[in-house]
């Protein structure tokens, strides 16, 4: 635009220099002068339209940046859905398998009243064949009558023995009247325990950047806490907990990963064979304080590189651990 405004200021000064000095005709003169007026005229529509289109640009950048925005928050809100959702249904597994472990235990239950029942039945029907045969004896005695007065309270004794007998499996309750126990876990020795222990069953995993490695095979999992195929372990009440986990890796290899609760790096580890034979591994423990509900994770470090993969053996683990300590 300053280029414009130069241009016809010079246009202009010329057209004066040329009037004054007698250059030309008048008539010559105001046809220049009509043209730069028309020239400054244009100049100064095109300067309008410039600034209208800019005004026009700056109003669709406003616009963009506004969409931006409200895409950056809708994705945050999306982000934050499905971590939620993530969790309700590490809840929901661990309820079912909860669920499952109590069915099991009913039925366990229901089997051994079914069994204690058939054989309180098959006693009382052993002493009512008892009974019967003492009477029988009776009618059919012909000992003298301290004899028979002897057989008789032995017989009286024996009768008021299977009515108590018969009272006491009219009066017991049945297996469906039965107080059931509580739903979770099974032993009363920690009824408020969180503990786990899992690893990895598979030889070679494949992994990268930010991985989550899944421990698939349980050895303990007290609560149903830890979600093997997720990874994960949801702390199911506030307390101060205590995690291990040991990572191998191959010949040559390094890994670096992380402990992290929710999204929150507590605890990091280098697991490295470089220069040295075979696999090796490192294991790493972390003491932290966890809110109820909390995620717990293992995974390997979202920006540092790694070289080979993830090895596990029934000889050597690599395995993921925790509990509460109080």
């Amino acid at each position: 635009m300053a280029t414009l405004k130069t241009t016809a200021l010079v246009v202009v000064l010329f057209h004066f220099v040329l009037d004054i000095y007698g250059l030309s005709s008048d008539d010559t003169c105001r046809e220049r002068l009509d043209n730069l007026e028309k020239l400054l005229a244009n100049l100064n529509e095109k300067f309008e339209n410039h600034q209208t289109d800019n005004t026009k640009v700056d109003a669709m950048f406003k616009i963009i940046q506004d969409e931006n925005s409200y895409l950056k928050s809708r994705l945050k809100s999306l982000e934050e859905i499905v971590l939620t959702s993530n969790r309700r249904t590490e809840k929901l597994e661990a309820k079912i398998a909860d669920l499952e472990s109590s069915n099991w235990f009913l039925k366990s239950r229901l089997t051994t009243a079914n069994t204690n029942y058939r054989f309180d039945n098959k006693y009382s029907s052993t002493l009512l064949g008892n009974l019967k045969m003492d009477d029988s004896q009776k009618k059919n005695t012909t000992i003298g009558s301290s004899t028979a007065h002897g057989n008789e309270m032995k017989i009286q004794r024996q009768t008021a023995m299977v009515k108590r007998k018969i009272s006491q499996l009219e009066n017991k309750p049945s297996a469906s009247k039965e107080k059931r126990p509580p739903t979770g876990i099974r032993s009363t020795s920690f009824p408020d325990g969180a503990a786990f222990s899992a690893y990895v069953s598979v030889y070679e995993t494949d992994i990268s950047k930010d991985f989550t490695v899944h421990f698939d095979t349980i050895v303990t999992n007290i609560g149903h806490h830890y979600n093997k195929h997720t990874g994960a372990f949801t702390a199911p009440q506030h307390g101060v907990y205590v995690f291990t986990w040991n990572l191998y890796c191959n010949k040559g290899g390094y890994i670096h990963s992380q402990l992290v609760v929710n999204s929150n790096v507590v605890g990091a580890m280098f697991t490295s064979v470089e220069g040295a034979f075979g696999v090796r591994s490192n294991t790493g423990i972390v003491v932290v304080e966890v809110n109820q509900g909390d995620v717990v994770f293992v995974r390997t470090h979202p920006i540092h590189i790694h070289i080979g993969n993830l090895y596990s053996n029934i000889a050597w683990r690599s395995s993921f651990n925790g509990w509460k300590l109080y």
